[in-house]
């Protein structure tokens, strides 16, 4: 796919614009998850699908796993702060989780039992079991295809969040949980993505990310963007909250 010495001749010829592009990618990236806490926070409902969160944690513990690769085989300094922000990221997701077994277990994992009541207990084990499962299948899954510096799988989370949020916001039928502003975040997200060399944080990485493969994930991943925002106007506005707080937009 391509090396870690790829990546560097590439930091070697344009460390400031590569630089500025990978901070890009997580200044974009926390702006989304902030919102998401938001959104979960106040209306007690995730915009995205359970099994993202899995995915994205199974990143997450993955590029903070990866130590050498940042700190001895790369040795820059855009890639440790990187690091130091996927640790973030994993306590991000873990609060998630802690979120998600409080307000939204039902909704979440109650649909395997049969629609039962779900405890706790029952919901926290579920949910450890499938982040577990994400961490194990992200992993292995870098090493099988040779991702040595986890970009082509880091890319994945920015497609993955462009394409499916509007499916779950039709299987609530509503705009709960869901946001305007979250879905133009993401919009300029995927259009960074998959922006072209020299302004693209993966096109310019290697030239792996400039073949037919990427820039149709890419087309894909932006009309799911715009689907979203275009689904979210399909349903009434959110009204006022049960404790009279005031729904994001």
């Amino acid at each position: 796919m391509y090396s870690v010495q790829d990546v560097l001749s590439v930091i070697q010829s344009n460390p400031i614009g590569f630089s500025i592009a990978g901070i890009m990618v997580y200044v974009i990236g926390f702006f989304q998850y902030g919102y998401s806490l938001m959104l979960q926070k106040r209306e007690h409902k995730s915009p995205w699908f359970f099994w993202q969160h899995a995915w994205y944690i199974g990143h997450d513990l993955t590029f903070v796993l990866s130590y050498d690769v940042w700190f001895n085989q790369m040795d820059f300094w855009l890639f440790r702060v990187l690091w130091l922000g996927c640790i973030a990221f994993v306590g991000i997701e873990i609060l998630t989780l802690y979120r998600t077994v409080k307000y939204e277990r039902q909704e979440v994992f109650g649909k395997y039992i049969h629609g039962r009541e779900i405890t706790e207990k029952e919901a926290w084990c579920r949910g450890i079991i499938g982040y577990i499962l994400g961490i194990i299948f992200f992993y292995t899954i870098r090493i099988a295809i040779g991702d040595s510096c986890c970009l082509a799988l880091m890319m994945s989370t920015n497609a993955i969040v462009a394409i499916f949020p509007s499916f779950l916001m039709e299987e609530r039928g509503s705009r709960e949980g869901q946001s305007v502003v979250l879905g133009i975040l993401v919009v300029i997200g995927t259009l960074f993505t998959f922006a072209p060399q020299g302004i693209g944080f993966w096109a310019t990485a290697a030239p792996v990310f400039r073949e037919p493969w990427f820039i149709c994930i890419g087309i894909v991943s932006i009309i799911g963007s715009i689907r979203y925002l275009v689904v979210i106007h399909r349903y009434p506005k959110k009204t006022e909250l049960i404790d009279g707080k005031k729904p994001l937009y």
